[in-house]
């Protein structure tokens, strides 16, 4: 990962930029892309790990700039992306208190553009966001940054399947969901980096939105994009096939109705969905074929 100006360096060093243009002098790997630009400063991770691990000179040091052992410690990149700016906030502020490294980007095109300077260890990121939702985020992630550990943060969406497609854990918005969410960061972390190819799936991953409003959201595990079936078309608690709306390809999904907390609703608007469009052709086919409708909708003659 390259690193790109001394806040960057400072950040990743865990000490203060001063400090960071001051260990310069005892040969930090640094580069300067021109001469003229002093302010342009760019380091490798991988550089830096390595310079670390070897003690400057004693009579070159500046004991008032000691290498604390929080210095040396390795602080994860952490980026969060969700709409709710309030969170962002407070949830980088709780993630910075535990030593991590935070980035916050408020829709999916954020978030790209910060990972373009650099990928983080670990993503954290809500499912539906403006301009570009987490479905199409986390599916671009997961292929072209194959490594990078993702949470799904959502308080819309349950999995109604395997997700792993698409993030390593799901997390449900709630009073107590950031020490959940605290533990399943550590927990990814401690593991990084997870992979260096998305895993091969052959069920496609099934979200329900908590508001019952007449729609499933699949992820093909083809192109990894997702897109919506209508509830009245979808099948739960068996296993069934729909054709990816953007590739063609026939997935395979299974709703299993033994976790969703909202199956019963579902259910229902399965039901009314299908009684409201036999209802509706009842009334079209009795209208066409009944013969009293028709005498009686006939001008009569005058005598």
């Amino acid at each position: 990962m390259i690193l790109k100006g001394w806040k960057d360096i400072a950040n990743y060093l865990g000490c203060g930029v001063r400090t960071v243009q001051r260990w310069e002098k005892l040969g930090m790997p640094v580069r300067r892309p021109t001469a003229g630009e002093r302010s342009a400063v760019m380091a490798l991770t991988e550089e830096l790990a390595a310079w670390l691990k070897r003690r400057p000179p004693a009579d070159d040091f500046d004991s008032s700039d000691a290498v604390t052992s929080q210095s040396r410690h390795f602080h994860h990149q952490i980026l969060l992306a969700d709409g709710d700016e309030a969170l962002l906030i407070t949830l980088g502020a709780r993630l910075s208190d535990e030593g991590y490294d935070i980035r916050t980007a408020r829709d999916g095109f954020e978030a790209l553009a910060v990972m373009r300077e650099g990928a983080p260890d670990l993503l954290v990121s809500d499912l539906r966001m403006p301009n570009m939702s987490g479905f199409e985020l986390l599916s671009v992630v997961r292929r072209r940054f194959p490594a990078v550990a993702v949470i799904a943060y959502c308080g819309e969406f349950t999995p109604a399947g395997n997700p792993s497609l698409l993030c390593d854990k799901v997390i449900v918005k709630g009073r107590n969901s950031n020490f959940e969410l605290l533990d399943a960061i550590r927990d990814l972390l401690s593991q990084s980096p997870l992979r260096t190819q998305p895993a091969k799936i052959f069920a496609a991953p099934a979200w329900i939105p908590h508001s019952t409003n007449g729609y499933f959201v699949l992820t093909c595990y083809d192109c990894l994009r997702s897109f919506s079936i209508l509830t009245r078309d979808g099948i739960i608690g068996e296993d069934a096939v729909a054709k990816c709306f953007y590739c063609g390809v026939d997935l395979n999904y299974h709703i299993d109705d033994s976790v969703l907390p909202i199956q019963d609703a579902l259910k229902e608007l399965i039901l009314h969905s299908q009684n409201d469009m036999a209802s509706s052709l009842g009334g079209v086919r009795g209208t066409a074929s009944d013969p009293e409708t028709h005498k009686s909708s006939r001008p009569r003659k005058k005598s």
